[in-house]
Protein backbone atom coordinates (compact mmCIF):
# COMPACT_ATOMS: atom_id res chain seq x y z
CA UNK A 1 0.00 0.00 0.00
CA UNK A 2 1.74 3.09 -0.67
CA UNK A 3 1.49 6.10 0.83
CA UNK A 4 0.22 9.44 -0.63
CA UNK A 5 2.09 12.24 -0.18
CA UNK A 6 0.99 15.15 2.77
CA UNK A 7 0.20 18.56 0.51
CA UNK A 8 0.41 22.06 2.18
CA UNK A 9 -3.05 23.86 1.86
CA UNK A 10 -2.80 26.71 -0.81
CA UNK A 11 -2.05 29.54 0.50
CA UNK A 12 -4.91 31.58 1.20
CA UNK A 13 -6.04 28.74 3.27
CA UNK A 14 -2.70 29.10 5.64
CA UNK A 15 -1.94 32.91 5.50
CA UNK A 16 -0.80 34.09 9.14
CA UNK A 17 -0.86 37.80 10.39
CA UNK A 18 2.24 37.70 11.20
CA UNK A 19 3.07 38.29 7.70
CA UNK A 20 1.47 41.75 7.82
CA UNK A 21 4.55 43.08 10.17
CA UNK A 22 7.54 43.00 7.59
CA UNK A 23 5.81 43.86 4.57
CA UNK A 24 4.46 47.62 6.99
CA UNK A 25 8.65 47.96 7.59
CA UNK A 26 8.92 47.75 3.69
CA UNK A 27 6.40 50.19 3.41
CA UNK A 28 7.79 52.33 5.97
CA UNK A 29 11.19 51.80 4.50
CA UNK A 30 10.09 53.22 1.05
CA UNK A 31 8.44 56.26 2.73
CA UNK A 32 12.04 56.94 4.85
CA UNK A 33 13.54 56.33 0.96
CA UNK A 34 11.11 59.04 -0.11
CA UNK A 35 11.99 61.50 2.88
CA UNK A 36 15.54 61.06 1.76
CA UNK A 37 14.99 62.03 -1.41
CA UNK A 38 13.64 65.34 -0.67
CA UNK A 39 15.85 65.72 2.44
CA UNK A 40 19.52 64.89 0.41
CA UNK A 41 18.76 65.81 -3.26
CA UNK A 42 21.49 63.92 -4.98
CA UNK A 43 19.53 60.73 -3.68
CA UNK A 44 16.75 59.36 -6.66
CA UNK A 45 13.52 60.08 -6.05
CA UNK A 46 13.15 56.45 -7.49
CA UNK A 47 14.83 54.66 -5.07
CA UNK A 48 11.72 55.39 -2.41
CA UNK A 49 8.76 54.96 -5.15
CA UNK A 50 9.88 51.51 -6.32
CA UNK A 51 10.15 50.39 -2.75
CA UNK A 52 7.03 51.66 -2.16
CA UNK A 53 5.87 50.26 -5.31
CA UNK A 54 7.24 46.71 -4.16
CA UNK A 55 5.88 46.87 -0.59
CA UNK A 56 2.54 47.67 -2.32
CA UNK A 57 2.42 45.18 -4.56
CA UNK A 58 3.68 42.12 -1.89
CA UNK A 59 1.13 43.55 0.49
CA UNK A 60 -1.92 43.72 -1.70
CA UNK A 61 -1.00 40.04 -2.63
CA UNK A 62 -0.81 38.91 1.36
CA UNK A 63 -3.99 40.87 2.49
CA UNK A 64 -6.09 39.39 -0.59
CA UNK A 65 -5.04 35.85 0.58
CA UNK A 66 -5.66 36.93 4.04
CA UNK A 67 -9.16 37.93 3.03
CA UNK A 68 -9.49 34.97 1.09
CA UNK A 69 -8.99 33.10 4.24
CA UNK A 70 -11.51 34.84 6.24
CA UNK A 71 -14.36 34.69 2.90
CA UNK A 72 -13.60 30.36 3.57
CA UNK A 73 -14.54 30.46 7.61
CA UNK A 74 -14.99 34.73 8.36
CA UNK A 75 -14.51 33.47 11.95
CA UNK A 76 -11.08 32.43 11.81
CA UNK A 77 -10.23 35.97 12.54
CA UNK A 78 -11.53 35.19 16.57
CA UNK A 79 -9.35 32.13 16.07
CA UNK A 80 -5.61 34.00 15.16
CA UNK A 81 -6.74 36.73 17.66
CA UNK A 82 -6.45 34.20 20.46
CA UNK A 83 -2.68 34.23 19.88
CA UNK A 84 -1.05 37.56 21.51
CA UNK A 85 1.03 38.41 18.66
CA UNK A 86 -1.63 37.85 16.24
CA UNK A 87 -3.39 40.88 17.85
CA UNK A 88 -0.39 43.51 16.90
CA UNK A 89 -0.03 41.58 13.84
CA UNK A 90 -3.40 41.81 12.03
CA UNK A 91 -3.37 45.54 13.08
CA UNK A 92 -0.55 45.77 10.88
CA UNK A 93 -2.71 45.09 7.39
CA UNK A 94 -4.77 48.21 8.29
CA UNK A 95 -1.67 50.41 8.63
CA UNK A 96 -0.47 48.79 5.48
CA UNK A 97 -3.20 50.52 3.82
CA UNK A 98 -2.86 53.65 5.43
CA UNK A 99 1.29 54.02 4.25
CA UNK A 100 -0.39 53.11 0.41
CA UNK A 101 -2.85 56.10 1.10
CA UNK A 102 0.33 58.28 2.13
CA UNK A 103 2.24 56.77 -1.01
CA UNK A 104 -0.73 58.10 -3.65
CA UNK A 105 -1.18 61.25 -2.37
CA UNK A 106 1.42 62.88 -4.67
CA UNK A 107 -0.34 61.08 -7.49
CA UNK A 108 -4.44 61.23 -6.70
CA UNK A 109 -5.29 62.83 -3.28
CA UNK A 110 -8.79 61.47 -3.97
CA UNK A 111 -7.88 57.72 -4.19
CA UNK A 112 -5.54 58.52 -1.41
CA UNK A 113 -8.32 59.87 0.90
CA UNK A 114 -10.49 56.66 0.08
CA UNK A 115 -7.90 54.69 1.13
CA UNK A 116 -7.59 56.38 4.37
CA UNK A 117 -11.02 56.77 5.08
CA UNK A 118 -11.34 52.81 4.48
CA UNK A 119 -8.11 51.87 6.54
CA UNK A 120 -8.86 54.00 9.56
CA UNK A 121 -12.63 52.29 9.30
CA UNK A 122 -10.82 48.95 9.09
CA UNK A 123 -7.65 49.42 12.23
CA UNK A 124 -11.29 50.60 13.86
CA UNK A 125 -12.80 46.86 13.53
CA UNK A 126 -9.61 45.52 14.21
CA UNK A 127 -9.28 47.61 17.60
CA UNK A 128 -12.65 46.29 18.43
CA UNK A 129 -11.83 42.42 17.19
CA UNK A 130 -8.54 43.13 19.70
CA UNK A 131 -11.00 44.44 22.50
CA UNK A 132 -13.16 41.59 22.62
CA UNK A 133 -10.68 38.92 22.40
CA UNK A 134 -8.69 40.29 24.98
CA UNK A 135 -12.00 40.03 27.33
CA UNK A 136 -12.94 36.93 26.38
CA UNK A 137 -9.50 35.28 27.12
CA UNK A 138 -9.29 37.56 30.12
CA UNK A 139 -6.09 38.74 29.84
CA UNK A 140 -4.65 39.92 32.90
CA UNK A 141 -2.45 43.43 33.39
CA UNK A 142 0.49 41.37 34.09
CA UNK A 143 0.43 39.51 30.24
CA UNK A 144 0.82 43.19 29.31
CA UNK A 145 3.21 43.21 26.50
CA UNK A 146 4.21 46.09 23.35
CA UNK A 147 1.85 43.79 21.20
CA UNK A 148 -0.87 45.91 22.21
CA UNK A 149 0.24 49.39 21.21
CA UNK A 150 -0.33 48.38 17.98
CA UNK A 151 -4.12 48.25 17.54
CA UNK A 152 -3.94 52.14 19.11
CA UNK A 153 -0.71 52.86 16.90
CA UNK A 154 -2.61 52.57 13.63
CA UNK A 155 -4.35 55.77 14.40
CA UNK A 156 -1.13 57.71 14.64
CA UNK A 157 -0.09 56.21 11.40
CA UNK A 158 -3.55 57.57 10.30
CA UNK A 159 -2.79 61.04 11.96
CA UNK A 160 0.51 61.74 10.10
CA UNK A 161 -1.20 62.20 6.77
CA UNK A 162 -3.91 64.35 8.41
CA UNK A 163 -2.74 67.38 7.12
CA UNK A 164 -2.22 66.65 3.37
CA UNK A 165 -5.57 64.58 3.56
CA UNK A 166 -7.95 67.31 4.61
CA UNK A 167 -8.63 65.44 7.65
CA UNK A 168 -7.02 68.18 10.47
CA UNK A 169 -9.36 67.97 13.28
CA UNK A 170 -10.06 64.04 13.54
CA UNK A 171 -6.23 63.54 13.19
CA UNK A 172 -5.73 66.02 16.34
CA UNK A 173 -8.47 63.94 18.24
CA UNK A 174 -6.91 60.77 17.16
CA UNK A 175 -3.17 61.94 18.74
CA UNK A 176 -4.07 63.55 21.92
CA UNK A 177 -7.12 60.24 22.69
CA UNK A 178 -4.62 57.84 22.11
CA UNK A 179 -1.48 59.07 23.88
CA UNK A 180 -3.31 58.01 26.86
CA UNK A 181 -2.91 54.40 26.47
CA UNK A 182 0.07 54.63 24.91
CA UNK A 183 1.66 55.25 28.20
CA UNK A 184 -0.27 53.01 29.95
CA UNK A 185 0.34 50.00 27.92
CA UNK A 186 4.51 51.19 27.57
CA UNK A 187 4.57 51.46 31.38
CA UNK A 188 2.84 48.09 32.16
CA UNK A 189 5.22 46.73 29.44
CA UNK A 190 8.27 47.50 31.24
CA UNK A 191 6.35 46.48 34.55
CA UNK A 192 5.84 43.04 33.21
CA UNK A 193 9.74 42.55 31.75
CA UNK A 194 11.06 39.21 32.90
CA UNK A 195 14.72 39.62 31.54
CA UNK A 196 15.76 35.75 32.12
CA UNK A 197 12.35 33.69 31.58
CA UNK A 198 10.89 35.94 28.79
CA UNK A 199 10.52 33.45 25.37
CA UNK A 200 12.93 34.90 22.63
CA UNK A 201 9.74 35.15 20.30
CA UNK A 202 8.26 37.50 22.41
CA UNK A 203 11.27 39.55 23.20
CA UNK A 204 11.28 41.07 19.51
CA UNK A 205 7.36 42.99 20.62
CA UNK A 206 9.69 45.33 22.96
CA UNK A 207 10.89 46.96 19.84
CA UNK A 208 7.54 48.18 18.59
CA UNK A 209 8.17 50.93 21.91
CA UNK A 210 10.07 52.55 19.58
CA UNK A 211 7.41 53.22 16.93
CA UNK A 212 5.02 55.83 18.86
CA UNK A 213 7.46 58.38 19.58
CA UNK A 214 8.42 58.20 16.67
CA UNK A 215 5.43 58.45 15.15
CA UNK A 216 3.78 60.86 17.52
CA UNK A 217 7.26 63.32 16.51
CA UNK A 218 6.17 63.20 12.69
CA UNK A 219 2.85 63.57 13.03
CA UNK A 220 2.76 66.27 16.04
CA UNK A 221 4.86 68.68 13.82
CA UNK A 222 2.22 69.05 10.98
CA UNK A 223 0.01 70.67 14.03
CA UNK A 224 2.37 71.82 16.89
CA UNK A 225 5.46 72.39 15.77
CA UNK A 226 9.29 71.84 16.51
CA UNK A 227 7.26 72.09 20.67
CA UNK A 228 6.35 69.03 19.43
CA UNK A 229 8.38 67.44 17.30
CA UNK A 230 11.91 67.94 19.10
CA UNK A 231 10.39 66.30 22.49
CA UNK A 232 9.47 63.14 20.33
CA UNK A 233 12.72 63.27 18.29
CA UNK A 234 14.63 63.08 21.80
CA UNK A 235 13.02 60.32 23.29
CA UNK A 236 13.03 58.29 19.79
CA UNK A 237 17.21 58.79 20.27
CA UNK A 238 17.33 57.48 23.82
CA UNK A 239 14.81 54.79 23.13
CA UNK A 240 17.24 53.05 19.95
CA UNK A 241 20.29 54.02 22.09
CA UNK A 242 18.39 51.80 24.87
CA UNK A 243 17.39 48.96 22.32
CA UNK A 244 20.86 49.02 20.62
CA UNK A 245 22.58 48.60 24.32
CA UNK A 246 19.53 45.57 24.49
CA UNK A 247 20.63 44.38 21.37
CA UNK A 248 21.58 40.42 22.03
CA UNK A 249 18.45 39.88 24.64
CA UNK A 250 16.23 41.46 22.08
CA UNK A 251 17.34 38.74 18.95
CA UNK A 252 18.40 35.65 21.45
CA UNK A 253 17.68 32.24 19.68
CA UNK A 254 18.43 33.93 16.15
CA UNK A 255 15.48 34.80 13.61
CA UNK A 256 12.54 33.92 14.28
CA UNK A 257 8.50 35.18 13.02
CA UNK A 258 8.35 37.52 15.88
CA UNK A 259 11.60 39.72 14.13
CA UNK A 260 8.74 41.79 12.04
CA UNK A 261 8.01 43.92 15.16
CA UNK A 262 11.74 45.26 14.74
CA UNK A 263 10.98 46.67 11.02
CA UNK A 264 8.61 48.92 11.44
CA UNK A 265 9.32 50.78 14.39
CA UNK A 266 13.19 51.17 12.96
CA UNK A 267 11.99 52.84 9.13
CA UNK A 268 9.85 55.11 11.56
CA UNK A 269 12.75 55.79 13.34
CA UNK A 270 14.99 56.39 10.20
CA UNK A 271 12.14 58.95 9.07
CA UNK A 272 12.04 60.87 12.17
CA UNK A 273 15.74 61.18 12.09
CA UNK A 274 15.96 62.18 8.18
CA UNK A 275 13.03 64.71 9.32
CA UNK A 276 15.91 66.12 11.67
CA UNK A 277 18.12 66.55 9.62
CA UNK A 278 16.22 68.44 7.45
CA UNK A 279 16.63 71.13 9.71
CA UNK A 280 20.19 71.16 9.49
CA UNK A 281 20.95 71.41 12.84
CA UNK A 282 24.33 69.33 12.39
CA UNK A 283 26.46 67.24 10.28
CA UNK A 284 26.21 64.66 13.04
CA UNK A 285 22.58 64.52 12.43
CA UNK A 286 22.87 64.06 8.94
CA UNK A 287 25.41 61.15 9.65
CA UNK A 288 23.19 59.86 11.76
CA UNK A 289 19.68 59.72 10.03
CA UNK A 290 22.39 58.06 7.01
CA UNK A 291 23.34 55.49 9.28
CA UNK A 292 19.47 54.47 10.61
CA UNK A 293 18.69 54.42 6.93
CA UNK A 294 21.62 52.46 6.10
CA UNK A 295 20.57 49.97 9.23
CA UNK A 296 17.20 49.33 8.12
CA UNK A 297 18.09 48.88 4.79
CA UNK A 298 19.85 45.88 6.54
CA UNK A 299 17.30 45.05 8.38
CA UNK A 300 14.21 44.72 6.72
CA UNK A 301 14.87 43.25 3.51
CA UNK A 302 16.37 40.48 5.56
CA UNK A 303 13.15 40.22 7.63
CA UNK A 304 11.00 40.87 4.63
CA UNK A 305 12.94 37.57 3.03
CA UNK A 306 12.64 34.78 5.41
CA UNK A 307 9.38 35.54 6.72
CA UNK A 308 8.15 35.60 3.15
CA UNK A 309 10.54 32.49 2.72
CA UNK A 310 8.81 30.87 5.96
CA UNK A 311 5.58 31.04 4.59
CA UNK A 312 5.47 29.98 1.18
CA UNK A 313 6.90 26.23 2.54
CA UNK A 314 4.51 26.62 5.04
CA UNK A 315 6.15 26.69 8.30
CA UNK A 316 4.86 30.59 9.19
CA UNK A 317 1.36 29.71 10.20
CA UNK A 318 2.47 26.75 12.58
CA UNK A 319 5.47 28.39 13.57
CA UNK A 320 2.92 31.64 14.95
CA UNK A 321 0.30 30.10 15.92
CA UNK A 322 -2.21 31.11 13.15
CA UNK A 323 -5.65 29.21 12.68
CA UNK A 324 -5.45 27.12 9.20
CA UNK A 325 -8.87 26.23 7.10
Amino acid sequence: MTQKTKTLPPFWHRTPPAVFPCLLGLLGLGSAWRRAGIVWEPIPAWIGEALLLIGAIIFIAAFLSYLAKLCLRPSVIFDDLKVAPARGAVTAGSMCWMLIAGALMPYNLEVAQVIWGAALVLQLVYLILVIHSIWQSGLSLSSVTPVIMLPFVGFIVAATFGVPMGFVALSKVMLVVTFPFYIAVLWLSFRNIDIEKMPPPVRASYAIILAPPTIYGIAGASYWGLGAFIPFWIVAVIGFVVGLGAWRWLTTGGWNPGWGAFTFPLTSFASIMIDGAALDYSLIIHVFAAATLALACLVVPFVVYRTLKFWAIGKLAQATGAAIV
